[in-house]
């Protein structure tokens, strides 16, 4: 066959014809037609880029660092723009950014984890214990650490799945018993003096980096891995998406649940590990702060790219997040409810996003739409876009007789069966008096 090196599409393909004048059979090339375009409403091949995935809607968060950019450039152009300030940031929230990977997976198989703080603090004051007062090796207090955590993901899972309390509620009271267990083990006090060998575990790699980073960055990738490119993370989204569906097509829904819970809680436990080895110390709470801004960072980074939960989304919600903070303190803005109000508001912002973006462009209403944005709603009352729905449509619509289909209310009740007059059967002077009366 013949291929054009442009286009490369089939242009002759080689064909057993007889000739016209000889009559033999011969192998000769016959023209292929160019073959229709196709629709592209209609196009399931795979598309190459579009300037739609550039649209705020998909990217936004690249547009709001560089807005960020901007802003602290003409505000505090003297620190912004160093490569300190920008490195603090990336090695200060690498921990934040492990515990937000981890907390991915719970989300997309449909259930919440409110326990990885507290998760993070027992791992870290259970690891401090053991090399502080134990006198233990750092890679059996590790171990013991990291084991921690398998078994309250174990525990979520069983509460979850098998006792069938929502997942907000039994990982909320674990959460509550995994600090009274961190008061408890640390004394009610910080746990100092870890061996250098133990922290050097997140010391400096390179370009002023910590390992840590490092660390998180493949944690990450392993991550993306799993949910883009493996049946497993089809199934976590499978789970998330309808549990009842899922478990109908074939997935054993309970199996994904309880790993999901798991995964998240491990994570989590590495990442107090981290947490003692960055720092140096541990107490009772100390993975507290990081539980807004990881719940922040991954519903903010669900709204973009994919319009689901996924990882490149939540690495850059974290780096703008954390970025926005940072600039704050440059500036001067250094009180304590800063970091607090601008993860609260980031996480309040996304959640409302998300719910719009499958409300709106899921299929039932896009605003800029004239015929789907009638009087009901604020552009169409302004523009005066279309016709409300009658008062009396409104009081039938439990009616049997109701078009749920009929958006314009032109429907009434149907006409009853008129009856035969009487006047019909009675004589004309009867019909004439009775005009007469009227």
């Amino acid at each position: 066959m013949k291929v054009d090196s442009e286009s490369g599409e089939v242009v002759a393909r080689l064909t057993l014809k007889r000739g016209k004048l000889t009559r033999r059979w011969r192998m000769r090339y016959d023209r292929v037609e160019p073959t229709e375009k196709i629709d592209s409403r209609f196009d399931t091949r795979r598309s190459p880029f579009k300037l739609k995935k550039l649209h705020p809607r998909n990217i936004g968060v690249l547009y709001l660092y560089a807005l960020a950019w901007l802003l602290y450039t003409l505000w505090v152009p003297n620190t912004w723009l160093t490569w300190l300030t920008h490195r603090s940031v990336i090695n200060q929230q690498a921990i934040l950014l492990v515990v937000a990977v981890g907390l991915i997976v719970p989300l997309a198989s449909g259930v919440f984890d409110l326990s990885i703080a507290a998760t993070m603090s027992a791992t870290a004051v259970t690891v401090s214990w053991l090399l502080v007062d134990r006198q233990w090796s750092v890679v059996a207090a590790i171990a013991a650490a990291a084991s921690l955590g398998l078994v309250i993901g174990t525990l979520n899972a069983l509460l979850v799945v098998k006792i069938r309390i929502d997942s907000f509620i039994a990982t909320l009271g674990v959460s509550s018993v995994l600090t009274a267990f961190g008061v408890w083990r640390s004394g009610n006090r910080s746990i100092i003096g870890l061996p250098e060998s133990f922290l050097s575990l997140t010391t400096e790699f390179a370009l002023g980096l910590r390992t840590s980073v490092v660390i998180a960055i493949v944690l990450a990738g392993i991550v993306w891995f799993m949910l883009e490119h493996t049946p497993v993370g089809r199934y976590f989204f499978a789970t998330g998406g309808g549990r009842d569906a899922a478990r109908l097509a074939g997935i054993h829904t309970d199996r994904y649940v309880t790993a999901a819970l798991m995964v998240s809680a491990f994570i989590a436990g590495l990442a107090g590990i981290l947490l003692a080895s960055q720092y140096g110390s541990t107490q009772a709470q100390s993975g507290a702060p990081y539980l807004l801004p990881a719940f922040a960072a991954v519903f903010l980074g669900s709204t973009q790219f994919k319009r689901r939960f996924n990882v490149l989304g939540t690495l850059l919600a974290v780096l703008v997040l954390q970025s926005g903070v940072k600039g704050l303190q440059l500036a001067g803005v250094a009180v304590l409810w800063v970091e607090n109000l601008f993860f609260g508001l980031a996480l309040i912002i996304s959640v409302g996003l998300s719910t719009y973006q499958r409300r709106v462009h899921g299929g039932q209403r896009r605003w800029w739409r004239r015929e789907e944005s009638g009087p009901d709603y604020l552009l169409g009352r302004v523009l005066g876009w279309g016709r409300g729905v009658a008062r009396a449509d409104i009081e039938t619509q439990s009616e049997w007789w109701h078009d749920p289909s009929d958006a314009g209310a032109y429907h009434h009740r149907p006409p009853r069966a008129r009856r035969k007059k009487l006047k019909r059967y009675l004589p004309r002077w009867v019909t004439r008096a009775i005009r007469k009366d009227r």
